[in-house]
């Protein structure tokens, strides 16, 4: 039923022109998720912060590399991050990176995975994230269209995010005891140095037995299958900021670039000039 009175127009000369208002956008805390398309420099970097919303970075061109309390991710383009509400975080950007960072406010970061992880991103879920930056160029033309489809799209990410997935292997843990981050903080800052668990240990006040335990129980690896995994991990961020195989190999301990190709290519399944290949081959296949 209308109760608006013919003659309100005369009394208001605004009345008429109320249904050919732009709608106000819907304010960003309402919106099911938000959605914003970024480059960082090569070197560039954010210092440890923390969102209120959780956040997914969906890698499109570029490498990012997160760090949490849990450890350190490598995420390549083919691969995104998943940080929660509230969880300190850090990144790094070894090359030009071009990334798009998907925010979804506490009430559905709350139905997501409740610790950092690392997803493969199927096509589905980069295009989700795609579609999220153009509706949120649309927002002052349509609110109602935009949270309605950010909704649709909330949901089906959320469906994506929850699903068991391998958990990609460019993962490098980290451990909650002292004597153990101390550890893993030198191999880090000298990860070429040859230094046995006995050395070690004595550097960071505990036993070769108890550091070697620690390992195990806080990372899943022995010392020296982390070391291993470091060093790959890390070696794939070297050649990504343009290092030679040979200069890689040298600086992270190997005795030469051929021991370092045969052992990539044991874990990773490509020698190390294929996979820098693979990688470039995906971040434009991601940027197109």
């Amino acid at each position: 039923m209308d109760f608006s009175s013919p003659f309100s127009s005369r009394i208001d000369p605004t009345a008429n022109r109320q249904t050919n208002r732009t709608p106000m956008p819907t304010p960003p805390a309402l919106l099911p998720l938000s959605a914003s398309f970024i480059v960082h420099p090569a070197g560039g970097g954010v210092p440890t912060h923390q969102h209120h919303s959780g956040q997914l970075t969906v890698v499109l061109g570029g490498t990012m590399r997160v760090t949490a309390d849990q450890g350190w991710w490598l995420a390549p383009p083919g691969l995104a991050v998943w940080v929660p509400p509230q969880t300190p975080h850090a990144a790094s950007y070894s090359e030009t990176s071009s990334l798009i960072n998907v925010k979804f406010p506490p009430q559905i970061a709350q139905r997501l995975p409740a610790e950092c992880r690392a997803l493969a991103v199927s096509d589905l879920l980069r295009e989700l994230a795609r579609e999220a930056v153009r509706l949120e160029d649309e927002q002052e033309k349509s609110a109602e269209h935009v949270v309605q489809s950010l909704g649709l799209i909330a949901e089906l990410m959320v469906l994506q995010l929850v699903r068991p997935v391998a958990t990609p292997g460019l993962f490098v843990p980290h451990g909650q005891d002292r004597r153990l981050r101390k550890a893993i903080a030198i191999l880090h800052q000298e990860p070429g140095a040859d230094l046995s668990i006995e050395a070690l240990a004595a550097r960071v006040n505990s036993s070769e037995r108890t550091l070697s335990r620690l390992f195990v129980a806080e990372t899943g690896m022995t010392f020296r299958r982390w070391r291993e995994h470091m060093r790959l991990v890390t070696s794939i961020d070297k050649l990504a900021r343009g290092h030679t195989i040979t200069a890689t190999a040298l600086e992270l301990g190997y005795s030469s670039a051929s021991s370092f190709t045969t052992l990539f290519t044991r874990v990773l399944g490509v020698p190390p000039r294929r996979y820098m290949s693979l990688m470039r081959e995906q971040s434009e296949e991601a940027q197109r």
